[in-house]
């Protein structure tokens, strides 16, 4: 599931579409989850958010994949596996080659 605005502005109705793709965005930081799909590593994370798509982080000493509102499915030491909006994914310092928003 992705989001989308609207905002009413001079009468007439503006609409925010999500991004064309998933992407890399800012982490909130101090710890806390964002909206998309975050890997945690010791001391710091990677966020990502958008629409359905992929994207190939190849990052190492992933911990923890965290989802707050994205159905995906992440590859790690090659083994494709479903995170559900809400869900977490637990590993010890595992390799992420691919994240999926689906």
């Amino acid at each position: 599931m992705t989001l989308a605005a609207a905002t009413v502005v001079g009468g007439g109705v503006v609409a925010a579409s999500p991004a064309s793709a998933i992407g890399p965005v800012q982490c909130p930081g101090g710890g806390a989850k964002a909206y998309g799909i975050e890997l945690w590593m010791s001391g710091w994370q990677l966020c990502y958010a958008g629409s359905v798509g992929a994207i190939y982080p190849n990052v190492d000493g992933v911990n923890l994949v965290t989802s707050q509102w994205n159905n995906g499915i992440i590859t790690a030491n090659g083994t494709p596996y479903n995170l559900y909006a809400g869900g977490s994914l637990s590993f010890t310092s595992a390799h992420v080659s691919e994240v999926q928003i689906v």
